[in-house]
Order: structure tokens, then sequence, then C-alpha cells
């Protein structure tokens, strides 16, 4: 920032792609994801500066065409473009996206496990929200010094009775439905959470002392053999929300700066269809 002698303005320098992108790496540290994982650079571009940022979950065409209509620099998303390099061997949003990324000298960058592992990241908003304490992570990766990896139980502020729970846990889900399933426990205390599909950790959260687990993508017979109680919200419901969260405390971050960010919503796949009986 540049100030001149007797004027009443100030120069902002404009962020830099590096800039940004190492503020992004702050929040969602790339060697936290995991091996399987395609976190970083998705797509280069061949611009410097970033004066729009564009944050959403999915790289889709629908929120992708947007933000570059919007003139996005760089978009940021939580899931990959591919979880494996491949060509642009068909006509198919894969290969759209490319085309306009690459048409628009934008920039494509995704931070999928290396903010799925920060237990102090929005990953946690959920927790937050519903005052959790004694917090601990389900499963570690890194370091111990690190205190990351996927999921988290905590305790509740005071119990309550399941039902009480299911109509606070309402309150901050934006989703008018969701499936429960196992054995309902009279009282809550101990909560699991973990976003995306986070099912395959549940036994691991009962024996952590959870009453209930929050997740997404149950399957059929898992939702038979579960030992505990377990919520499933969908996959969409909770990492969307912590997107919005992120792209919020980005541009409060980059309130100082030329860069405006922005939000662009994507949409849950699954819908409510009610059956109609004759």
């Amino acid at each position: 920032m540049r100030a001149f002698p007797g004027k009443h303005f100030l120069f902002f320098a404009a962020m830099k792609i590096s800039q940004t992108l190492d503020l992004i790496e702050k929040i969602a540290p790339p060697n936290l994801q995991a091996e399987w994982d395609n976190s970083g650079v998705q797509i280069a571009g061949r611009k410097e500066e970033v004066h729009r940022l564009a944050v959403m979950l999915d790289p889709l065409p629908e929120t992708v065409d947007p933000a570059l209509d919007w003139n996005a620099d760089l978009i940021f998303s939580h899931h990959p473009l591919a979880l494996t390099p491949k060509l642009p061997s068909r006509l198919d949003g894969f290969h759209h996206i490319l085309r306009r990324v690459l048409g628009a000298d934008a920039w494509l960058y995704s931070a999928h496990t290396s903010l799925d592992t920060n237990p102090d990241g929005p990953v946690n908003w959920l927790a937050n929200d519903l005052l959790l304490e004694q917090r601990g992570v389900i499963e570690p990766v890194g370091s111990a010094q690190d205190n990351a990896g996927y999921g988290i139980v905590g305790t509740l502020p005071s119990a309550q009775p399941l039902e009480v729970f299911l109509d606070s846990l309402g309150r901050h889900i934006n989703r008018p439905f969701w499936t429960v399933c196992g054995p309902r426990p009279d009282n809550i205390r101990r909560v699991g959470i973990c976003p995306g599909s986070g099912s395959s950790m549940a036994e691991d959260a009962f024996a952590m002392g959870a009453d209930v687990f929050i997740t997404g993508d149950m399957k059929y017979h898992q939702a038979q053999e579960t030992t505990g109680c377990i919520v499933d919200v969908g996959h969409f419901c909770l990492e969307e929300e912590m997107m919005r969260r992120l792209a919020a405390s980005l541009a409060h971050k980059l309130e100082t700066s030329q860069v405006d960010v922005r939000f662009f919503a994507g949409k849950d796949p699954f819908e409510i269809r009610l059956a109609h009986k004759s």
C-alpha cells in the first residue's frame, strides 16, 4: 500500500496469484492431503494478479460459468476438477470447464482433503455452532504436533434428549430432511461429525464415546450394521456451508486489498419427491 504526501487517497497493491494461493494454503496445508487426492492447482492461468476470487464447492459448469461471466481471475473450489490426470477426449463438463477457464486466462485451485484435515479450519463449522468442547480428531494424519485429521468428536455444553438435539441440529443444517439409522440413545452428550463421505469413521467415533455421528453418504448395509446412532445429512449440505463460510472469511482477510470475493452457490443433487398413492 502506498500513500502520497499531501493527498487524501491511498493506492492498494493488487494481490499476486502466488500471494492468494499462499493465503489459501495456510488454511488448507497441501502436505495434509491424502495420497490419493489431487488438491492444488487444477488449471494454471496466465493472469498474474487476483482482483476477483470466486469460491465454490464443485467446479461444475453451473458454478464455473457464472464465476467466469463475473470475470473471476481465480476460482477456488473444494472438490478437484479431476482426481487423476486425463485428456479432454470427449465433449463433457470436464472439457467445457477446461475450455472456459483456459479461454479466460484464469486459474482453478482446489483444496480437498487438505481442507478436510485442518481441525481449526472451516470444516468444523458445525462443531463450532454446536459449541462442542473437549474435541478430539477421529482419524489423525501427519505428526502428533499438527493435531490434524478427519472428523471430530466433542462434548455438548449439556446433555440433550435425542429429539431435542435433532430439533437443534435442524436450526443449523440448511436442508429440509435427513435420515437417521442405528439405535437411538435417550440422551446426547458426545457428538461426532465428519462432513462429506465420512460414514466409514462412524465406529471409530462411537469408540471415542460419541452418542451420535453426523455425516453424509451412508450406505444401506452400513445402516443395518451400525452400533450407534447416525444422522446422514448428505454430502452436499455440510460442505456447501463450509465453503460459504470460507468465502466470507477470505473476504474479511482481503478487505484491505483490491480482491473482491464472491461465493457461487451450488445445488444439492438430491431432492425430496413425495410419492402419489391412489
